[in-house]
């Protein structure tokens, strides 16, 4: 069964022993439901089939090499359960449990598309509706697909197979019924406004059959009478829910009482009890009991969600339900007994997660140890008694002599080629004052007037500095006497150090960049030009 983009799960036919679910990141994962555990968990190659998109469980034989007819009947005796995973990339693998891993895939006609629900007839076919918009029909025991139609042209959401009429029922936004032998559409059902997002069937004692649907963002769950005749057919009989539904399932029990659950996104699990001989189209029904699963927290209480119910199948436990309830990746399930008397059945559990931590930390290296309660080790000939009155003790220890200190402390200076110390280049600080345009840090660096401590500070100058550095040199030629003495140096020994990296750029950016400095300089040479005369 296929649940839409959140939720694809299902329940194994053997009285729902095993459980298997499929999470965000196309994890497969099966629960052993009466043992509490995960029994196994397997990621599939998303390079070669992509992630699973729908899951049913099959019956199956093992791979089986080419053998005779009499071996080949004697392993059909041994069918064992494995799951049918259909792809994103529209193909079909089968999973095998006893092995843990893709045992086959089947060959032939796959979908040009996603894989959107996937359903068994218990006698070696599957049957898959695709993006694509296609049935295709795949044989268990030649590995292939034998057969395909057209659906659409509405995308089918889930397949079901009804098994007394032969039919498929296929849902989109209406409810459609094909012959699996003529491959016609032989009835249509009309109701729902979004599109179906969770389908079951089930057969009354007298071979009526029902096909139970939900659909998005809608809160009731529509009951369609399968007769093959008839289109636009209306619901049998609407239920009503508090909420949209993830999982529905249901059951006819030997006195003809036909139950129905669905559990829905709040976490809330409904029960109805129907009787298939008067189910009415003009009353909604509501829930007969309703199941909430809360936290045994101390200070607050908190609802744990429900993922999943199934109704157990087992003779000497008919009453009971069976859900599962925290996360997709930490699970816990139980078989509850229903007290019909009560419209809400609180049940209160420890939740899954602090089980799993619990558990999870006991098993690892050293959790005994360091949990047990340990006792000093003291050693009777090392010890220390602390006396109520300052009495100064003297210890040996061991200590560094001045004289190694002082080596220590020694700063040796770093010098350049020339016999230049490295201490008078103040490229960092011209750097950080650039870089913080911190205009008091940046007239502290350009006011020095020293020609080597200039020259040792533009050599080691990085070149993405040289365009802010001419920028502010051109601020200071606009100022005082002093301040246009010191930038005269700087540009002196920047142009004649940095002249390649000039040169390089356009003449027209770097007559613009320059155009300050050159108009002053100018400026300053006509003043003095006119003291002169």
């Amino acid at each position: 069964m296929s649940l839409g983009k959140k939720h694809v799960l299902g329940f194994s036919p053997n009285g729902g022993q095993l459980f298997a679910s499929v999470d965000e990141q196309g994890v497969l994962r099966i629960w052993n439901t009466e043992t509490n555990t995960l029994y196994q968990e397997f990621t599939p190659n998303l390079q070669l089939s992509g992630s699973c998109t729908a899951l049913t469980w099959v019956s199956v034989a093992g791979s089986r090499p080419k053998k005779s007819r009499k071996s080949l009947h004697a392993q059909d005796a041994g069918d064992q359960l494995h799951i049918a995973l259909g792809t994103y990339k529209g193909s079909v693998v089968i999973y095998s449990l006893a092995e843990g891993k893709i045992s086959r895939t089947l060959s032939g006609d796959s979908h040009d598309g996603p894989v959107t629900s996937i359903t068994y007839d218990n006698a070696g076919h599957l049957y898959t509706v695709g993006a694509d918009c296609r049935v295709v029909v795949w044989s268990l025991t030649d590995e292939r697909s034998i057969a395909e139609w057209q659906v659409g042209p509405e995308k089918p959401q889930n397949i079901v197979y009804l098994q007394k009429s032969g039919t498929l029922a296929i849902g989109s936004r209406q409810l459609k019924v094909y012959d699996i032998k003529t491959k016609e559409l032989v009835e249509t059902f009309t109701g729902h406004s979004g599109e179906i997002n969770t389908i079951s069937s089930v057969a009354s004692t007298d071979g009526t059959e029902f096909v139970l649907t939900t659909a998005k963002m809608e809160r009731v769950i529509c009951f369609w009478k399968i007769d093959k005749k008839g289109k636009n057919k209306a619901s049998a009989c609407t239920l009503l829910m508090e909420d949209l539904a993830y999982c529905l399932t249901s059951e006819v029990r030997d006195d003809g009482q036909l139950r129905v659950a669905s559990v829905t996104r709040n976490g809330i699990i409904h029960i109805y009890l129907l009787n298939v001989n008067s189910l009415s189209a003009e009353k909604f029904v509501k829930p007969k009991v309703s199941l909430q699963i809360v936290s045994d927290g101390a200070e607050t209480v908190e609802p744990l969600l429900a993922v999943a119910a199934h109704f157990v199948t087992d003779s000497n436990r008919s009453h009971e339900i069976l859900f599962g309830y925290g996360s997709r990746q930490q699970l816990q399930f139980e078989r509850y007994t229903p007290n019909y008397g009560e419209k809400l059945n609180v049940i209160v559990r420890a939740d899954p997660k602090k089980r799993y931590a619990k558990k999870k930390g006991k098993e690892q290296p050293g959790y005994v140890a360091a949990t047990k309660v340990q006792k000093p080790i003291v050693n009777q000939k090392n010890v220390e008694y602390n006396n109520a009155l300052p009495i100064s003790q003297k210890k040996v220890q061991n200590e560094v002599p001045m004289e190694a200190r002082l080596e220590h402390l020694k700063i040796q200076e770093t010098k350049l080629s020339g016999g230049k110390l490295l201490t008078q280049s103040k490229t960092q600080l011209l750097m950080q004052a650039l870089h913080s345009k911190d205009q008091a840090m940046i007239q502290a660096v350009l006011s020095t007037q020293d020609p080597e401590t200039i020259q040792l500070t533009l050599d080691r100058l990085p070149l993405d500095y040289v365009n802010p550095l001419i920028n502010e040199i051109s601020i200071l030629l606009q100022g005082k006497h002093a301040s246009v003495r010191s930038a005269l140096r700087w540009l002196h020994v920047l142009t004649s150090t940095h002249t390649s990296v000039l040169l390089s750029e356009d003449k027209e950016a770097l007559r613009e960049k320059m155009a300050v400095c050159l108009g002053v300089a100018e400026q300053r040479m006509h003043c003095l030009s006119e003291a002169l005369q």
